[in-house]
């Protein structure tokens, strides 16, 4: 026998953190807008196919309809929308980049305070490491995931966008792949 103890495992709370994404994911709007649980949003770089949506204030990116979903879970394009951060007509990679044009941004998700629209953004590994701080204190938690909840929306901060054409062609053979990577 050896002298050697072999020492029990350590369960590392900060092992369980998100990973951050580094290759630009390609996701559905909807799949970031309609998520109920923020814990669960991508975390890192993405790339995202939508409408661009110019509000006097603001930027969105609306959904667009998949044509050859089963009509239950199509959404009608327009329906829900993500917030845009550090978009401007001039940093877009095409100058033909106008409102309601199709395109795909790509950037990087975060949660935006809405009700304080100049407070700093949180990624999903910042609500972990918060909700990390509270220990095994359920009610400190859930309290502070439902006040983010309500302070809170996903946000797409992008770095580059470009416009695009077919882009609910392009989206089903995205998501095509995605089916067959599985």
């Amino acid at each position: 026998m050896s002298d050697v103890e072999v020492a029990p495992p350590i369960n590392d709370p900060a092992e369980n953190l998100p990973k951050y994404c580094d290759f630009f994911k390609y996701l559905l709007v909807e799949e970031l807008v309609l998520e109920p649980d923020y814990r669960q949003i991508h975390y890192g770089k993405c790339a995202v196919i939508g409408r661009l949506c110019a509000i006097p204030d603001h930027f969105k990116l609306e959904n667009v309809s998949i044509p050859h979903l089963p009509s239950v879970y199509k959404l009608p394009t327009g329906t829900v929308s993500l917030l845009l951060l550090n978009f401007s007509y001039e940093n877009s990679c095409t100058g033909s980049l106008a409102n309601g044009a199709y395109c795909i941004m790509r950037g990087e998700i975060v949660l935006c305070n809405v009700q304080k629209p100049n407070s700093p953004t949180l990624t999903t590994r910042g609500l972990h490491e918060q909700l990390l701080r509270l220990d095994d204190n359920g009610k400190e938690r859930s309290t502070l995931l439902e006040n983010v909840q309500k302070t809170h929306k996903p946000a797409l901060y992008v770095w580059h966008s470009s416009r695009i054409d077919q882009a609910e062609e392009l989206i089903q053979r995205r998501l095509e792949i995605r089916v067959l990577c599985k």
